[in-house]
């Protein structure tokens, strides 16, 4: 079928002129806000935490330069009280005196070391035995000078911190030695992590699930759930099935589903407009070949209907008998009733369709379309319309369609298929279950077939070859439209060598398939 209105569906249309880019793979938005949630609650908990731990690790270092430094004090009071005559020297008798107290100042105190020297600087008592290699700063010894303490932070050979504490030793107002307490001091913030690390890292955790878990919860119900609901919607308006989302959620929500109603309605609505337009179309082309083709009846009706009145004029000369006049009535109220069954199914097929689809008898529906169409001799150009299989019904099977629709979409493949042969052409009509669940509607010509630079434009909107003012070009682009309403396609098949002319073939959802309706 080649001059017809030739038209292709919008979607072949846009991929032929619109070059799309590659679609690049992302994460979903609610990964992707959960991912974030995560990360957000981790670097607070462990800010947080570590914050904390400064603030604790410096009281820390505080308390522990004011313990030791008290307890190098009372170490000096306690050796100074002990000393019987109030010197400081290497005397056996003094160091005597002095290792119990140097080994109570060790005992449960903490301490690594506790030594005396006296003015001099010498070693007097050490607990445990002082490496001699162990020199004292110089400040350090400022002590000796009367200075109440002083603290010293330094690395012992094993690499460890050691806080060290001088504290002079007096008799009366007189300096005679210094006692040196010695006391481990790792960095408080190693030691809390290594007590508390684990602790922290747990919370952290914890608060990063329970933060996701919450997220998850919210961002499903609230975008998720409805951006599905509209997803769903947009793909339903891509196939032909437009539902209205339910209003509800959030307020941006709710807004994107009364925005996107109100514009599927509106699709809707122009959706219907141009079926009806097209509609109109073929009505008017039908509607020029039936006031063609009535004209031989109105010519019977008015010859008869002068032969009744030349009878009935002179009642002296009649010569029709009682049985013509009734057979000539009869003729009358015959080529009447033809008229009137003609414009009453133009006007039926004329009428704004609201049916939906349901299990239709499909052979019942291509036969009204053929009689619909059989008025028109001249518009057919004597094309021949066969139906193959009538008498098998086998080979006709229900389907699923809305019948006044699937009668238009015939009545458009009918007049394309005359238009598009010479005269005395033929247009087969046939059914055939493709698969169990489908029927293959298949009408076919004799015409000279589709050339092939054509092909991809056949169902584009507004495309036609015809002249212009006798075709509008949405034909066959809205029949495809139609046939998708209710789950079924409009195709071309491809072309045949030994067959010739164009083959349209229309698939429908079988009616035992469609389960209860």
């Amino acid at each position: 079928m080649t001059a017809a209105p030739l038209e292709a569906s919008a979607a072949e249309r846009t991929q032929t002129a619109i070059s799309l880019p590659p679609r690049r793979r992302s994460l979903g938005l609610r990964i992707q806000v959960l991912l974030g949630l995560a990360v957000v609650a981790l670097f607070a908990v462990i800010s947080t935490g570590a914050l904390s731990l400064w603030a604790a690790a410096d009281g820390l270092r505080e308390q522990r330069e004011s313990t030791v430094n008290a307890i190098a004090s009372a170490a000096a009071s306690a050796i100074s009280s002990a000393l019987p005559a109030q010197t400081l020297s290497r005397d056996f008798a003094v160091v005597e005196r002095l290792q119990p107290i140097l080994s109570q100042l060790l005992e449960g105190s903490g301490l690594v070391e506790v030594s005396v020297m006296d003015a001099n600087k010498r070693v007097v008592a050490s607990r445990p035995l002082r490496d001699p290699a162990d020199i004292d700063p110089p400040a350090a010894l400022a002590t000796l000078s009367g200075v109440p303490s002083i603290l010293h932070y330094r690395k012992s050979g094993a690499g460890q911190t050691e806080l060290l504490a001088y504290a002079p030793v007096t008799s009366g107002k007189r300096v005679i030695g210094i006692v040196r307490v010695v006391l481990l001091a790792p960095p408080p913030m190693i030691g809390f992590l290594a007590k508390s690390g684990t602790i922290l890292v747990g919370l952290a955790l914890g608060n990063a699930v329970l933060l996701v878990a919450l997220g998850y919860l919210l961002i499903t119900s609230l975008v998720v759930r409805p951006l599905r609901a509209v997803e769903q919607a947009t793909a339903g308006v891509g196939n032909q099935t437009i539902t209205a989302i339910t209003i509800e959620g959030p307020r941006e929500i709710e807004s994107l589903a009364a925005s996107f109603n109100r514009m599927t309605a509106s699709l809707a609505s122009q959706r219907e407009q141009l079926i009806r337009t097209e509609k109109l179309a073929s009505v008017g082309q039908l509607a020029a070949g039936v006031a063609h083709e009535i004209g031989n009846p109105l010519a019977a009706i008015l010859g008869y209907a002068d032969i009744l009145r030349d009878d009935a004029a002179e009642p002296a000369a009649q010569v029709l008998s009682e049985a013509e006049r009734l057979n000539i009535s009869e003729r009358i109220k015959s080529e009447t009733q033809r008229i009137h069954r003609t414009i009453s199914d133009l006007l039926e097929y004329s009428r704004p369709s609201r049916d939906e689809a349901r299990p239709t008898d499909l052979l019942v529906v291509v036969k009204a379309a053929r009689d619909l169409v059989a008025p028109m001799g001249s518009r057919l150009r004597g094309a021949t319309v066969v139906i193959e299989g009538v008498d098998d019904p086998e080979r006709w099977p229900h389907v699923v369609a809305a019948p006044e629709r699937l009668k238009q979409v015939l009545v458009n493949l009918l007049l394309n298929a005359a238009d598009a042969m010479p005269n005395e052409g033929t247009i087969t009509i046939s059914a055939s279950a493709a698969l169990p669940e489908r029927v293959e509607l298949r009408v076919s010509d004799t015409g000279p077939g589709v050339p092939p630079e054509l092909r991809r434009r056949i169902f584009d909107p507004f495309f036609t070859t015809k002249e212009p003012g006798k075709g509008t070009g949405l034909g066959l682009s809205i029949s495809r439209s139609i046939v998708e309403t209710f789950g079924g396609t409009l195709e071309l098949q491809a072309p045949s060598a030994e067959i010739g002319g164009a083959t349209f073939v229309v698939s429908l959802l079988a009616a035992h398939s469609a389960g209860p309706t």
